[in-house]
Parts: C-alpha cells; structure tokens; sequence
C-alpha cells in the first residue's frame, strides 16, 4: 500500500512540474516577445508613423477615387438610358405644320373633279399619293351632272385631334363651289324659247371635313389612312370680351400723363416715318428699331392708359393707335403696349408689346402682395398676443388684491 501510494504522489509531482515548466517558458516568451517589440520600437527610424499613417491615407484616397469613379460611370449609364427612354418617346409626326398642309393638299383634290370618265381617271392617279390602293376607287366620287372646285384659301383648319400612334383627325372648313354647266332643267310647266342660251347653273356650299392622316416613320411620309368623314363644328360669334394684357395693374393719374402723351405723339409720328439710325435714340427694343418703314402713316392715338411699372423710372402704356395705308388713306386701328423708361429727363421706348415684362410685373405684384399679407398677418398675431398677456396680468393682479 505505501508503494502504491508513494508512485501515485511521484506521478502528481511530476504533472505539477512540467504544468509549471510550460507555465515558466510561456511567461518566458511573452518578456521575449515584449523585448523584441521594444527593440522594434528603438529600432524604427525617424518618421516611421508619419510613413505610415500617409500610406493609410494614400489608398484611403484611393478607395474613394476609385468609389466616385464608378458611381460616376453607373450614373452616366443610367442617365444615357433616361435619354434613350427619352428618345423613344415618340412624337406624334401627324400634328405638325408638314401634316396640315398635307392634309389640306388631300383636301383640294377631294373636293376638285370635271365631268367624264378621262378625268376620272386623271383624279385616281392624283389621289393615289394620298391614299392607299383599296380606299382610292372609294375616293373618287365625281359626278355625271356637276363638276367641283376649291380654292385653297376656302380650306380653313378649325381643329387638330391627337389620335396617338403618328396619326392624328385634321378638321377643316371648306367652301365648295359646284357648277352644272347643262344649267338648271326646266320644269313642264315653263315655257321654252327656241334661242335661250343655256346659263350654267352654280351653287357655293359650307361643310366641314375630318380627314385621318398618319406619318409612317419606314416610308418617311404621310398617307390619309382611312376615308374623310363629314362633321360639324358649332361656331359662334365671341360676345364677351377677353380680359386686356393690362388688366390689374396700378394705373397712373398724376401730372405726369400729359409728358406721356405729349411723348406718344411724337414717338408714333417718328416710328411710322423715320428710318433705323434716327430711331435707335428713342427706342431700346431691338426687334422694333425698324419702326413700320413709311409702309403706314400715324394718324392719331385713342383710349391711352398709363401703369405703373416694375421701376419707378418705368411706366406701361396701353393705346389705340389709328394708321392709314399711305397709298390708298385706309385706316386701320391698332393696339400698342409700350413700356417708357425716363432717363436724363426724357422718355425711351424700352419694350413694344412686351407679354414677358407684364407677366413679369404681375408676378411680382403677386409676392408683394403675398409678402404684405404676410406681415399684416403677423402683426395681427403679435396685437393679440399682448393682448393676451396684459389681460394675463390684469387678471393676476385682481387675483392677489
């Protein structure tokens, strides 16, 4: 039993030692590890940190670059697709001015044929370039009796309708003049001269004509895709009267008016007679320095209206001006805008029939406006707040009395 007791305890002792030898080498690489990294640290040169923390800037600076970089090339891709989106959005060929006057050239065919069946033939081969094979012997009505003409000033465009897809409904207003060249037929009851020469028999109608055109983007042209339909458009006469470009403004009634209209009267007189160089002096719109180039001669002015404009050097005149054809004496009235800068105490023409600077002017009329409302409006919530604080404080007193 003490031998067995005593190899037991030999073993524990010999664990315990090498637990503690691993323990002691252990503790010994750390110090070494410690001096290495100490002798590292004293054997680093100057600048060392100042190397490093550059580099980790350098490809920070790098990363970034690099991030915009791509961000910029992925933007660009996705705006080009914007743009070929936008690209592809079509727009519809059959509405513009090209397709109107196609549509009405349609138009004066239809509505143009003599009697016989040469010229009915001569109308298919015009027509042709207008509508498809199948629609054309539907096209080409004519008549035994009557034969048809139309002046191209008679086909008036009334409205334009989008139909989507290149095609769109062009509707005109046309005045058709029919001629019977056998004249009228007589009646049994009415007697007949044996030399009565025949009067050819005419008769001027109205109506209005819906033609369907479509702009085929493989043939690059347009064509008149189904037949013309007959409608009607309700026109009526304008009663009221449209609200002037001038309306709202703040006029003028000071002494000033009559320096303006002294003004207006010269200025009209030299814009109908003088030629560019006088009147680059007295008007400052470039797009009327011409003036009307003795084509017409003043006459007199009518109804002038003077605002206030945006400066207070800046007035806005509104006038009927009465011109005559210089040949022929005609008279003709006309309305003018004119906005007047004062300068070196005199009047020049900054702006005529300027819709830009009146917009302009409203506007602003509108924010001042808004502006002014916006303090009465804060003034009133100021009054009422001390309102309440004092009747606050009348209250607090009576209280403690």
């Amino acid at each position: 039993m003490r031998k067995k007791l005593g190899k037991s305890n030999d073993k524990k002792d010999g664990i315990v030692k090498k637990s503690m030898d691993v323990l002691k080498k252990s503790s010994e690489n750390e110090k070494r590890k410690k001096d290495m990294r100490k002798l590292e640290k004293k054997s680093r040169p100057k600048g060392y940190r100042a190397k490093k923390l550059g580099a980790i800037t350098f490809w920070m600076l790098f990363l970034f670059m690099l991030l915009i970089v791509f961000v910029n090339i992925f933007s660009s891709s996705g705006s080009s697709n914007a743009s070929d989106k936008a690209d592809n959005l079509q727009v519809n060929k059959a509405l513009a001015a090209e397709g109107v006057e196609f549509s009405k050239g349609f138009v004066a065919e239809y509505f143009t044929w003599n009697l016989g069946n040469e010229d009915r033939e001569h109308r298919k081969e015009k027509l042709s370039y207008y509508l498809p094979e199948k629609l054309n012997d539907l096209a080409v009505t004519g008549d035994k009796k009557w034969s048809s003409t139309i002046a191209w000033e008679n086909i008036l465009l009334k409205e334009v309708e989008d139909l989507g897809d290149n095609r769109a409904r062009i509707i005109f207003q046309v005045k058709i003049s029919f001629e019977n060249p056998n004249g009228q037929e007589k009646k049994e009851n009415d007697k007949a001269t044996e030399k009565e020469p025949v009067v050819p028999e005419k008769i001027e109608t109205v109506k209005y004509i819906s033609v369907p055109i479509f702009y085929d983007d493989e043939a690059n042209r347009f064509a008149v895709f189904e037949l013309p339909s007959f409608t009607y458009l309700d026109e009526q006469k304008i009663g009221k009267s449209i609200e002037f470009e001038t309306e709202g403004l703040k006029p003028i009634k000071d002494g000033s008016t009559q320096n303006v209209r002294a003004f207006m009267e010269t200025f009209f007189e030299a814009y109908t007679n003088d030629a560019k160089d006088k009147l680059t002096y007295i008007i400052e719109d470039p797009k009327h320095q011409n003036g009307l180039n003795k084509t017409m001669d003043f006459v007199s002015l009518k109804n002038i209206e003077i605002f206030e404009g945006k400066k207070e050097n800046e007035k806005i005149v509104r006038t009927e001006v009465v011109l005559a054809e210089p040949k022929t004496g005609i008279e003709f009235t006309s309305t003018y805008i004119l906005v007047l800068t004062e300068k070196e105490m005199r009047y020049t023409v900054l702006f005529i029939n300027n819709k830009q600077y009146i917009d302009e002017l409203k506007d602003k009329k509108k924010v001042d406006e808004e502006k002014e409302l916006d303090k009465e409006g804060k003034k009133d919530n100021q009054e009422q707040d001390s309102k309440g604080e004092t009747n606050q404080s009348d209250g607090k007193g009576t209280g403690n009395e």
